[in-house]
């Protein structure tokens, strides 16, 4: 009878197996979508690989239902290992393995009840403790792996907190501020003392630049020289006010625009600290998040084992149980 339940339950194996391959190779033959980020690819790619690669060597050890009970645990892992951008982009294809996963794991519970009742002694009581141990054992590994994740978190708040105090950033942003208004300043001073001069120069119908200047003041930043020579150009022929302006322009230009270049440069510089200083922090708090999502999904997977194992144990107790019921007599333990 018990023979019978096993082959039964192993023939199903057999055939999870093969649908859970043939799973798991249609996710690794998945594209990456065209539109997906190059980092998110490379994310993907990543976990996609590990996530297969493990599933494929777990499954590879089981041949029967006792094998099967052996690698729970490790199934159980996988099942929630998949990485957040993988299930992102294949979520279809994930759920589908997870739901396998988790029927084989239906499959053993059913299989370990229908084992009972064929044959009352056949208990299974050294498989029961055999699994046992290999739960506790991965606790107690998946408890230190949460502990160093927690500890390298600890580290990073405290490193991210320094950042903020040793970077002076509001020092920094008040002087990138003051930068750009003066150099607002002196660009509308040129643009004024040029657009004061647009309207002889266009009665004088000269065409070329001179035109350009007449319809665009901003000429005078972007092309100084040609300014120059155009202003020189036209001087003999302006009066008063017109005249004094030109004068000044010609006196002046050369001298102003290359410290509002020099500004610009200075400018750029400060700008690249700041968004350096910036992404320094960044990097530390996107590092933080995903310490705290793993830290979830290690306590998540924590929770499962320790469910299972408790679920072992009390299975382990009623079997003991039967045992002494059988034998009239009291195990000690």
């Amino acid at each position: 009878m018990v023979e019978k339940v096993r082959r039964k339950y192993e023939k199903r194996l057999e055939k999870r197996l093969k649908e859970i391959l043939k799973k798991i190779d249609e996710l690794e033959r998945r594209k990456i979508p065209r539109n997906v980020d190059e980092k998110v690819r490379k994310i993907v790619t990543a976990e996609r690989r590990n996530y297969v690669t493990s599933l494929r060597n777990a499954l590879a050890s089981i041949e029967s239902m006792e094998d099967l009970g052996k690698r729970l645990p490790d199934l159980a892992k996988l099942h929630v290992g998949h990485g957040k951008y993988l299930i992102l982009l294949f979520e279809k294809d994930v759920y589908a393995i997870n739901r396998l996963l988790k029927e084989l794991n239906e499959d053993y519970l059913s299989y370990y009840r229908e084992l009972e009742k064929a044959e009352l002694p056949e208990l299974g009581i050294r498989g029961l403790l055999e699994e046992m141990e290999e739960i506790k054992k991965a606790i107690a590994e998946g408890e230190a792996e949460r502990q160093g994740l927690v500890e390298r978190l600890r580290e990073l708040e405290g490193e991210l907190e320094g950042l903020y105090r040793e970077l002076g950033l509001d020092e920094l942003d008040e002087r990138i501020s003051t930068l750009s208004s003066r150099i607002r300043s002196e660009e509308m001073e040129l643009r004024s003392k040029a657009s004061k001069l647009q309207k002889p120069v266009r009665r004088m119908r000269l065409g070329g630049f001179a035109d350009e200047f007449a319809r665009d003041s901003s000429v005078v930043l972007r092309e100084p020289e040609k300014t120059l020579s155009l202003l020189q150009k036209v001087y003999p022929r302006l009066e008063g006010k017109y005249r004094k302006t030109a004068r000044w322009l010609v006196e002046n230009l050369e001298e102003k625009v290359g410290a509002i270049e020099e500004d610009r440069e200075l400018l750029e510089e400060l700008e690249a600290e700041r968004e350096k200083l910036i992404e320094d922090v960044r990097t530390r708090e996107n590092e933080i998040r995903e310490l705290e999502r793993l830290i979830e999904e290690k306590e998540a997977e924590l929770k499962k084992l320790r469910n299972r194992l408790e679920h072992l144990e009390k299975g382990f107790e009623e079997s003991i149980a039967k045992l002494e019921g059988i034998l009239g007599t009291k195990i000690e333990r």
